[in-house]
């Protein structure tokens, strides 16, 4: 119960949202992120981009060993996870006919997925 409290503690989310609307047309998306933080450091950087039918997310801080996932949800279907254990950046099927509508980023401490808690919605 310790231990939990104190990574409870030191966690902390955020997120951001970062890209430009594109000029015309519902395929031009834009670019939605979410991070997660984990004591003083981000640890995990989720990116839906362009068309939104795909979501990439990668390890920010490979030294402290921690893995990193995103949880996202397509138009159509139940949450799903993409989860990468090997300190780089893995990336999802790029299904424009079925994009990303929401996703968030996750840090992985002994099995336990520790997420930002606002999904980032990616307006599709």
């Amino acid at each position: 119960m310790t231990r939990y409290r104190k990574t409870g503690r030191a966690l902390t989310t955020g997120a951001a949202l970062l890209g430009a609307l594109a000029l015309s047309g519902p395929a031009h998306a834009a670019n939605r992120t979410s991070i997660v933080a984990y004591g003083a450091s981000t640890r995990a950087q989720a990116v839906s981009y362009g068309a939104n039918g795909a979501v990439r997310i990668c390890d920010v801080d490979v030294a402290d060993g921690y893995g990193v996932a995103v949880r996202y949800y397509r138009k159509v279907g139940n949450l799903q996870t993409l989860s990468n254990f090997r300190g780089t950046c893995s990336e999802t099927t790029d299904i424009q006919s079925n994009p990303i509508v929401l996703f968030t980023a996750c840090v992985v401490i002994d099995s336990v997925y520790y997420c930002n808690t606002q999904y980032a919605d990616t307006g599709r």
